[in-house]
């Protein structure tokens, strides 16, 4: 069954999916595309020419920017922000929690942690964070990292914990702008 709210913003040349499923208070830009069966909860925003494929989920109160591609299955949840330009891949998931406390008594935490995917960056398929990890701008993520701390800027990582496996050359940026014109 699809579901669209009343109050539901978005630009001009809005793709939608078949089996949709838009809470209130979400907000997607120009030219984006929700594919299938795609989960958005209160509080999203997707900024222009992003893309969220098939069976996709945000668990609200998260920022997308613009000319983000997030692939299938993909989860982004609560108090997260991907800045421009990223790719998440298929599978990857979010967390919005860092320490489970399920069932204990008074131990909820008092501030919402946020995480921060910096500008250009990827994480390949699979890869999994907790809440309030920041990834540094134009960082790689191999398939399947899972990332516990702070990623620096213009590196890749792989394995289970992250691990640094190289520095990005300097003009990285300037070829990855070149194929993107």
């Amino acid at each position: 069954m699809e579901f669209i709210a009343k109050d539901f913003e978005h630009g001009k040349n809005l793709h939608l999916g078949n089996y949709v499923i838009i809470e209130p208070d979400v907000k997607v830009g120009n030219d984006a595309k929700i594919g299938h069966r795609a989960t958005l909860k209160s509080g999203t925003i997707i900024g222009n020419n992003s893309i969220l494929d098939d069976h996709c989920i945000t668990t609200g109160a998260c920022y997308i920017g613009n000319n983000v591609n997030v692939r299938t299955g993909a989860i982004v949840s609560k108090s997260v922000i991907i800045e421009d330009y990223c790719f998440y891949g298929p599978g990857v998931i979010t967390n919005h929690t860092k320490n489970v406390i399920h069932g204990t008594e008074g131990q909820v935490p008092d501030v919402q942690l946020l995480t921060y995917i910096g500008f250009g960056s990827i994480l390949g398929s699979q890869a999994s964070t907790p809440a309030g990890v920041r990834i540094g701008p134009l960082t790689i993520v191999g398939g399947g990292t899972v990332v516990v701390s702070d990623l620096a800027e213009k590196s890749v990582y792989v394995g289970s914990p992250a691990k640094k496996k190289m520095d990005l050359p300097d003009n990285y940026l300037m070829k990855m702008t070149e194929k993107c014109t």
